[in-house]
């Protein structure tokens, strides 16, 4: 796929967390992640958080973001480690 159609599916995962649309922006977020990686969704986890106020109190986003990037990192190893035996 191209830069471009990368940037057009940040930008929709993107709305679809502010749009409360998560039926959208979960296989979004699946399909980037392991396309892209999931280290480009922590800045936009961070910001969302800023954006509703989750600072007051615990940034669940981010920290789920995190989360979120071990897990793909573990998961995209293993999935080249399966390819190459």
């Amino acid at each position: 796929m191209k830069v471009t159609s990368y940037i057009f599916v940040y930008v929709l995962i993107l709305i679809a967390v502010l749009q409360n649309w998560l039926w959208l922006a979960a296989p979004l977020i699946l399909f980037f992640s392991l396309r892209c990686g999931a280290a480009s969704l922590i800045p936009m986890a961070i910001l969302l958080d800023a954006y509703f106020g989750n600072y007051y109190h615990l940034p669940l986003l981010s920290l789920a973001s995190v989360g979120w990037y071990c897990l793909v990192l573990i998961l995209r190893t293993r999935m080249v480690n399966l390819k190459l035996s």
